[in-house]
């Protein structure tokens, strides 16, 4: 009964592993059809969010894209501490963002990251488009600008207004920047839009990497957004039939591991949102939609790290991007304690080494208890087989007789796996802080492993089921450490049921090839520390 408990434990952390890094990440794709997941219209119809005088959309469409060639315009560039932004007048639109303070690369001579991906034609993000019966982008339209290069000092802002026309209404779009936050203001005015036109929309709209996940890190991979106080997550794989959600959106973005690109528009209660994937030519398009009537907004707008001490003081809920899954409560706190430690080793393969020390001391009585009694469980093991033999035909009887076993004994059957189930929620809760730990970046340990949010790889040798060229040296070391620690623990099964809990150790090593080399070092260090602990407990239980 101990041995199916255990068993049952660890096939469940597999469970879990696999489901969220193999399922959700790569095949879920909703299909139900809802009121906020629509097919797409066969050819492009305005579309109209929600009103009191105006019904829900039954259909989503892309946007008819403007048929005009790519519009040349100027630059205009905004130089923060952190953004190097740079805006063209063609559309008034975001050309390129910078992140100062993070590469895209390991390298050191690594240009900073771009969070602006891969543009297709002129669609670039913070386009305006008037709908009603027609719809109209403002691609085309050059717009003339106050101010060509600003550059804000820490402890400062500055402002960068755009105007132009489009079908006959005056646009001005103005946008603010604070040089010490990655969130910005992005004010947008239609002045006396014609009567054809009843409503507005902003869009942002980025191409999918063109050379797949194996081209580079995929900075987007899913829309985000937070409705109604509730988060809601969407892969691009899962826009093929569009989205429509509607009211109460405090923000909408383009999110992935460790940035996000989001829009937060002034009045939530009205707006709506919807984003589609348009497959030939690969880009998912975002856009908030206003209530018709309204041609004045402000949208505050983040496009940086996903960091909670960022993103708490630019509002609008956006701290929630940083979602840490069921054991939140557990996982902050492990956060936390990584980036303390790193205070002292400056070294976030040390930090995540010692934090794992510190919690297998602090858990140490509830592993002792369990080891004490897996290892009562097989002092009795000959006599449970005995009465399992004997009364083989009698299962009531036999169950009767093995309880009175444990209690002669003073075995728990359960205690071997107890002590485990109450640290499940600390060790799921530290690796899913050192999945989503934009710290980890590009952080070096040793030796071979240059960026711990990566899988360690050492040489070029391509290997099957590997992604990245190169020996997981750290994967098979803990694969091994799994084994071992396989071996050592007690086991009241018989020798068959051994055998096939040592497939375990084979499957983890399987799991964990492509995962980052921050869980992998977590993992392999927990292992060790366990075996330690069985050999000291195994030493003091002979004499």
């Amino acid at each position: 009964m101990e041995r199916r408990a255990l068993i049952a434990v660890v096939i469940s952390i597999a469970i879990l592993v696999v489901y969220q890094e193999l399922v959700m990440k790569r095949f879920y794709h909703p299909t139900a059809p809802t009121a906020e997941n629509i097919e797409p219209a066969a050819a492009p119809t305005p579309v109209h969010p929600p009103s009191a005088e105006a019904p829900a959309p039954a259909a989503v469409a892309p946007i008819a894209q403007a048929a005009e060639p790519p519009v040349a315009g100027s630059d205009v560039v905004i130089d923060t501490d952190l953004l190097h932004a740079v805006f063209t007048t063609a559309g008034a639109r975001l050309k390129s963002v910078e992140l100062k303070r993070y590469r895209s690369k390991v390298s050191a001579d690594s240009p900073p990251l771009q969070l602006v991906q891969f543009p297709i034609d002129n669609d670039l993000p913070l386009g305006l488009i008037l709908r009603g019966a027609e719809s109209r982008d403002d691609a085309a339209v050059i717009y003339q600008v106050d101010r060509s290069e600003v550059s804000v000092p820490s402890d400062g802002h500055a402002a960068v207004t755009f105007t132009g026309e489009l079908a006959g209404a005056t646009i001005h779009k103005r946008i603010e920047v604070t040089g010490d936050q990655y969130a910005w203001t992005f004010n947008v005015e239609v002045d006396k839009p014609p009567s054809a036109y009843t409503e507005m929309a902003i869009g942002w709209s980025e191409g999918l990497n063109p050379a797949g996940p194996q081209g580079g890190e995929v900075v987007y991979d899913s829309v985000l957004m937070l409705k109604d106080g509730k988060l809601r997550h969407d892969l691009f794989t899962s826009l093929d039939a569009g989205l429509l959600v509607e009211s109460n959106i405090e923000w909408a973005a383009f999110s992935g591991s460790y940035f996000l690109a989001a829009l937060a528009p002034d009045v939530p209660e009205s707006n709506a949102m919807r984003a589609w994937a348009k497959r030939t030519e690969r880009s998912v398009d975002l856009q908030l939609l206003f209530p018709p009537g309204t041609f004045t907004s402000n949208v505050a707008v983040y496009t940086g790290p996903k960091e909670i001490e960022r993103l708490e003081p630019a509002g609008h809920g956006l701290r929630r991007a940083v979602d840490l899954g069921f054991f939140t409560f557990v996982a902050l706190p492990m956060l936390q304690g990584l980036r303390f430690l790193y205070r002292f080793t400056g070294n976030y393969g040390v930090a995540i080494i010692l934090l794992t020390v510190i919690i297998k001391l602090l858990f140490y009585p509830l592993t002792r208890k369990s080891f004490e009694s897996m290892r009562a469980m097989q002092k009795i093991q000959p006599e449970m087989a005995k009465i399992r033999e004997k009364l083989a035909d009698k299962p009531e009887e036999m169950n009767r007789e093995i309880m009175e076993l444990y209690k002669r004994h003073k075995v728990n059957p359960l205690g071997g796996c107890l002590p485990m189930v109450l640290q499940l929620p600390v060790f799921i809760g530290l690796y899913s802080a050192l999945q989503h730990a934009i710290e980890l970046r590009h952080a070096p340990f040793v030796g071979w492993i240059t960026d711990l949010s990566a899988p360690d790889r050492l040489g070029a040798l391509q290997l099957p089921f590997v992604q990245h060229p190169g020996i997981p040296v750290l994967t098979l070391a803990m694969g091994i450490s799994m084994f071992v620690q396989q071996w050592m623990t007690p086991s009241a099964a018989d020798p068959s049921q051994q055998r096939v809990m040592m497939i375990m150790p084979l499957m983890f090593t399987f799991m964990f090839i492509n995962f980052p080399a921050g869980l992998t070092v977590y993992w392999l260090t927990n292992n060790l520390l366990t075996i330690a602990q069985q050999y000291a407990m195994s030493r003091n239980g002979k004499r």
